[in-house]
């Protein structure tokens, strides 16, 4: 077998040319030209400190602080070692674009996957595909220099896994984006949904099993070596203030305009919150939310006979779930989405795509050029892009969990390949 064809599905092929050919022109216009540079730094600037020492034989966790997961680290490190290989020219956030580029490639490749076995049309292929190649450029420069895209594709493995019938595959790349950056943990339950409809407690135990291999492998050993590290960064995270772009928070930017409500924004976590009573009750009534919203889609995803197409409804909808009800909404998140939502077929598919971009572009309205005027809250109407921006996001959460004609009539006509 040749590597092309281990590497494209049959009859993907030039669905998949066109959409890497856009990837790359995609991620050129914000990439390369000068007017984005003072742009294109942000978190980098932490990434590349951790990279260069831990290319130096420091250890995260023990000799310096890192407020990210173990499975994050790789990708601080590779943009080191590409700069290396090409002769010290450029930059160290050059070099991290060039990584996030791979990603974003090796993300499409694994759409593809998906999409072949979705059974999706050519035409429907080409959409897809096309959409998560151009979406990154929509966001903007957020997108170029954070990580997010290594999780996200993790995320999308274990999706495509799962409707390839490889439920403990499912569970050990759901386990590794977990240990990148958490969120990718939601898509465990459904891989477990899974494997108990074919095997019970044995298979479950197989994907438990499997997902806890990961966790030891990765987090073990700093766990071994620097637990006082690791637990700083635990309780740096569980301790963030309401984000000022989250959802909560957009609810008390409105009130603010509209009533003149006093907020105390303070800078915590290398990002600016709301502090105060009613914003830490805000959190806690957020938690209660996120978990109430996630064990429904859970627990309608149980109780139904999805399709493969409903499959990948209910892995979006969990995620964007987790957004909406999040107490911290950095723009990267919606790099998550990404991947997901353009698998998503029919007149749902279009209409979730097309918030989507939506979303991506007003989002790049405010962020980064002109996050320092929002956040002081001295810019009434980049407060409104902001709430307009979170209730669209909400519109796509409502539009992912909506019933669907054929999910109302018990009308399935066929269900995931059981792992």
């Amino acid at each position: 077998m040749t590597l092309r064809a281990r590497l494209v599905p049959p009859g993907f092929g030039r669905p998949l040319l066109v959409a890497v050919v856009v990837a790359v022109v995609s991620w050129a216009v914000i990439a390369l030209p000068s007017v984005f540079t003072n742009y294109l730094s942000g978190d980098a600037r932490a990434y590349e400190n951790w990279g260069n020492w831990m290319t130096s034989h420091l250890v995260p966790y023990r000799d310096f602080n890192v407020e990210y997961p173990p499975g994050a680290l790789p990708t601080f490190i590779v943009p080191v070692y590409l700069h290396k290989l090409a002769g010290y020219h450029g930059t160290y956030f050059l070099w991290l674009r060039v990584e996030i580029l791979i990603l974003s490639l090796l993300t499409l490749v694994v759409m593809a996957w998906a999409l072949s076995t979705l059974g999706a049309s050519r035409r429907r292929a080409y959409a897809a595909l096309c959409v998560a190649a151009v979406a990154p450029t929509v966001l903007g420069p957020v997108a170029f220099f954070h990580y997010d895209a290594w999780p996200a594709l993790l995320a999308l493995a274990a999706v495509a896994s799962l409707l390839a019938g490889r439920g403990v595959l499912a569970c050990a790349f759901a386990a590794a984006g977990a240990v990148a950056k958490v969120y990718p943990l939601i898509l465990l339950p459904f891989a477990l949904f899974e494997l108990w409809r074919l095997g019970r407690w044995r298979a479950v135990g197989a994907g438990v099993a499997a997902a806890s291999a990961v966790f030891v492998i990765v987090v073990g050993p700093f766990a071994l070596i620097a637990p006082h590290g690791l637990s700083w960064a635990l309780h740096r995270e569980a301790t963030r203030p309401l984000e000022i772009e989250s959802i909560g928070a957009g609810f008390f930017a409105a009130a603010h305009e509209i009533a003149g409500v006093h907020l105390h924004v303070v800078k915590a976590a290398a990002s600016h919150g709301l502090a105060g009573s009613a914003p830490d009750a805000a959190r806690t009534v957020l938690a209660v939310a996120m978990v109430a919203a996630l064990l429904a889609i859970y627990r309608r995803y149980l109780r139904g006979r999805p399709t493969p197409d409903e499959l990948v409804v209910a892995c979006s909808a969990a995620v964007a779930a987790y957004i909406v009800c999040s107490r911290v909404f950095s723009p990267q998140y919606l790099v998550w989405l990404v991947p997901l939502v353009p698998l998503i077929g029919g007149r749902r598919g279009v209409r979730a795509a097309a918030l989507l971009l939506a979303i991506l572009a007003v989002t790049q309205i405010f962020e980064p050029y002109r996050y320092d005027q929002y956040w002081h809250m001295g810019t009434p109407w980049l407060v409104w892009v902001v709430v307009a921006r979170n209730l669209l996001v909400i519109g796509l959460l409502v539009l992912l969990v909506w019933p669907s004609e054929r999910a109302e009539t018990g009308g399935y006509t066929s269900a995931p390949r059981r792992p």
